[in-house]
């Protein structure tokens, strides 16, 4: 979001009507206001599509439970999980969260934008404290964790940190453009503590994530420590922080992880992810009804899939993924904001308009007819 929308500088303090429609180019010496309408139209046509669809499906299918009208109003408004609530297939509640935060982008963008670049990273510090010190309340209850989790406000803090990290990739590749040196990022001794010494950060910090997630899980079977899982979601988001921002520096593309990352599979798995994460939870619930028919009825509800089971809900699941998008998702997308095409036709001709008038001004000049 920041890449895509906060690459020229924008104007805090708008009036809503300005956020809302933007704001001419000669207001408030010159800064623009990011069109918060635009920008959420095309964040809706981006998620609302399998939203809806997968919600739908597990309506029709007779996989939701405890349908009321409060729950669908909340559902079609995607604010299920700013009142303790979840969509009707469980696994959607990221999609509430996401939307919260992008409601919240237009404002916070500008801000971001005038934090000292040397600054960003202590700034997304101070975010990733706040949210561990809301990590021990959850461990009074299950409930409580869940609520926490969900509850997009007690993740906002995440989401700055990720607009931090996005603003310090930007401005270090605008001093790399601009053949000046990169800003300073952190301690001249961090990039080989990440790097175990002798390894890149891209890499260093993959290991790191791979040990950690390893560790807690282990621990979490092993019954030694029935939080582990909750502790990852506290621990890691600093580690990703100095991990997406070594990932997209040019100066490792030399690292497997980065090689990896932008080989031609994992960019065609990140086109169809939307499809696998939003379809994946609906054929685990078929395949469960498939093998166990007591689950829908409760009688049978904690009834785990077997092993073998995703031996087929793997390749199932990349199947439909690929299909809603290349079928559903993108076309869908495409309806929802043809607006976009337009703007491109106009500024296509306002270009050659521009081309044709520069070409008749040195035509003039020189006097032929």
């Amino acid at each position: 979001l920041v890449i895509g929308y906060a690459q020229i500088t924008l104007r805090p303090a708008a009036t809503f009507r300005e956020v809302a429609y933007g704001a001419p180019a000669d207001s408030a010496g010159g800064l623009p206001v990011l069109d918060a309408m635009t920008f959420l139209r095309c964040r809706f046509a981006r998620l609302a599509p399998m939203y809806y669809l997968m919600n739908l499906l597990a309506v029709v299918l007779g996989f939701a439970r405890n349908i009321s009208f409060v729950r669908v109003v909340l559902v079609l408004t995607c604010t299920s999980t700013w009142f303790a609530d979840t969509p009707f297939v469980e696994i959607l509640w990221t999609i509430p969260v996401v939307c919260f935060f992008y409601w919240c982008f237009p404002a916070l963008a500008p801000w971001i934008q005038r934090i000292p670049t040397r600054h960003l990273r202590a700034y997304a510090l101070g975010m990733y404290v706040l949210q561990l010190l809301l990590f021990p309340l959850s461990l009074s209850s299950h409930g409580l964790w869940l609520w926490m989790r969900m509850f997009p406000p007690a993740r906002l803090p995440v989401f700055v940190m990720g607009m931090c990290c996005g603003m310090q990739r930007l401005h270090a590749s605008h001093a790399r453009a601009d053949g000046r040196p990169t800003p300073a990022e952190s301690c001249p001794a961090w990039p080989r503590l990440v790097g175990c010494g002798c390894l890149q950060p891209a890499t260093g910090l993959a290991l790191y994530w791979a040990g950690l997630s390893l560790a807690c899980i282990l621990a979490s079977l092993a019954c030694w420590m029935s939080h582990a899982p909750r502790m990852l979601e506290v621990i890691l988001p600093i580690l990703f922080y100095d991990w997406l921002y070594a990932v997209t520096d040019p100066e490792q593309n030399s690292s497997p992880v980065v090689r990896l990352f932008q080989s031609r599979p994992m960019v065609w798995l990140g086109e169809i992810s939307m499809g696998i994460y939003m379809g994946h939870a609906l054929l685990c619930a078929g395949w469960l009804f498939f093998i166990d028919a007591g689950y829908l009825d409760g009688a049978r509800s904690n009834s785990m899939l077997p092993w073998v089971s995703f031996l087929v809900i793997v390749p199932t699941s990349v199947l439909l993924g690929c299909l809603l998008t290349r079928f559903y998702e993108v076309p869908m997308a495409g309806l929802l904001r043809p607006a976009r095409r337009q703007d491109a036709l106009e500024a296509a001709k306002r270009a050659n308009a521009s081309s044709h008038d520069r070409l008749r001004g040195v035509v003039a000049d020189y006097g032929v007819a």
